[in-house]
């Protein structure tokens, strides 16, 4: 901390600065949906997020001049989180369901990909059982080497011995939400993607007397006596009852002052960063939403189409994601772009001799993050770090979505628990409690 912000801090334990209720560190769907559940419930709220924009992962970018997602989400029928939060903020009419499929490159060949219904079932077992010992004995050795062996190696770049079997059921999980009532493969998309779940949340947190601040980083979470005070701002100290921050532990970065930096139990996370070239493209170049790839030749993760659930009306041509997950340290983050984005647009064409990228792509753009999802590695206990690790200080992220793999839905939950656990926390405001005495 600088002697500038030390001094701002100094000042505002002997009186000075402002603010209550609770800071949110961090302007993306959890942070904003938390906020959302607060200000509802009468709680003081400031969300305070460093970028111009909010939204961060799940938020949008221009490609070309068109604004697209960032990173690939959709909505499953399964996802009563997210459809009720849309409804709630009037989206629900803007909402696009169409039936899809799901594929897998393998051998040089693509096919179709079902569901291994078998399993759905015993996830609290799974939880104390290695990943390939479950599928070596569940499923067999052939299909371990064939198919989820080289899909595991993709999606977690070659490091997957250390998962649990509860890694299947989660992601099997996942797809089995997607079916509707005939068995069809049924996926969603809000016009504007997540970007405007967002920024219809932090309207609502607004009209209600909430604050909503970007391009305001949060510098220091200073304490005092082994509580957090609040947050310390390049415009000086803001004093809060409560700070929240929904960053991941790795991305912290010496925010936190020492004494509440002691008090953090271990992180018990490892992490996955993705690079991804995101593609406008002039027609359709898988026949699937999402092809999984087992075929160790080409080094991709997968290849996303969005548009068989976006309107390609809405972007200008067709969305292709061309993800890699990485370890952190992997020397893809550092690549340059136009180097990147001829390789792996070379490993589709290779996929899709049909596809053409010198002339099939309008326009491109890599998106990379060194830190992006964390995984729980078998064995760990407990499994989900403790929200509350200091007086005055909550910590809540994708870390804390277990047994679920992380998405909008999963996320929308974490931030229903931490809800509950400020307002057991927080004194019951005056006009709620005149609210529930005249109900």
């Amino acid at each position: 901390m600088t002697g500038r912000l030390r001094a701002l801090a100094s000042n505002e334990r002997d009186g000075h600065g402002g603010g209550a209720g609770v800071g949110i560190v961090g302007g993306g769907l959890l942070g904003l949906s938390l906020a959302h559940r607060l200000v509802g419930a009468g709680v003081p709220v400031t969300v305070y997020e460093a970028a111009p924009r909010l939204g961060g992962l799940a938020g949008t970018t221009r490609i070309g001049g068109v604004e697209v997602d960032r990173f690939y989400h959709a909505v499953t029928l399964s996802d009563d989180r997210v459809l009720a939060l849309a409804g709630e903020l009037g989206l629900r009419d803007s909402m696009r369901f169409r039936p899809l499929g799901a594929g897998f490159y393998h051998d040089g060949r693509i096919a179709s990909m079902s569901t291994p219904r078998q399993l759905l079932s015993d996830q609290a077992r799974l939880d104390d059982e290695p990943i390939e010992s479950f599928v070596r004995r569940t499923a067999g050795a052939r299909l371990w080497e064939r198919l989820w062996r080289p899909l595991l190696d993709s999606k977690f770049d070659g490091l997957y011995h250390d998962l649990p079997a509860t890694y299947l059921w989660s992601r099997m999980r996942r797809v089995s939400g997607t079916r509707d009532r005939a068995g069809r493969e049924v996926m969603g998309w809000i016009r504007g993607g997540y970007q405007e779940l967002v920024d219809r949340l932090a309207e609502a947190i607004r009209a209600r007397g909430g604050e909503v601040l970007t391009s305001t980083p949060v510098r220091f979470i200073p304490s005092l006596n082994g509580r957090a005070q609040g947050v310390l701002l390049d415009s000086g100290m803001r004093r809060h009852d409560w700070v929240v921050t929904t960053l991941l532990r790795r991305n912290l970065g010496g925010m936190l002052s020492p004494e509440l930096e002691d008090r953090l139990e271990p992180d018990r996370c490892r992490y996955m960063g993705i690079v991804c070239v995101v593609a406008r493209v002039r027609r359709s170049v898988s026949p699937f939403y999402a092809l999984n790839i087992t075929d160790r030749r080409i080094p991709l993760t997968s290849v996303v189409e969005t548009t068989h659930v976006v309107d390609p009306r809405h972007v200008g041509g067709h969305l292709v994601y061309v993800p890699r997950y990485v370890r952190p340290d992997s020397p893809d983050l550092a690549r340059p772009s136009d180097e990147l984005t001829r390789e792996y647009l070379g490993h589709v064409r290779r996929m899709f001799p049909g596809f053409r990228p010198d002339t099939d792509v309008i326009a491109s753009q890599v998106a990379r993050a060194d830190i992006a999802e964390p995984v729980h590695a078998f064995g760990v206990t407990p499994r989900l770090p403790a929200l509350v690790q200091a007086p005055g200080l909550v910590m809540a992220s994708a870390a804390h979505v277990y047994p679920d793999i992380v998405h909008g839905q999963a996320i929308l939950g974490v931030a229903e628990r931490v809800a509950a656990e400020l307002r057991r926390l927080l004194p019951v405001p005056q006009d709620t409690t005149t609210q529930r005495s005249a109900a």
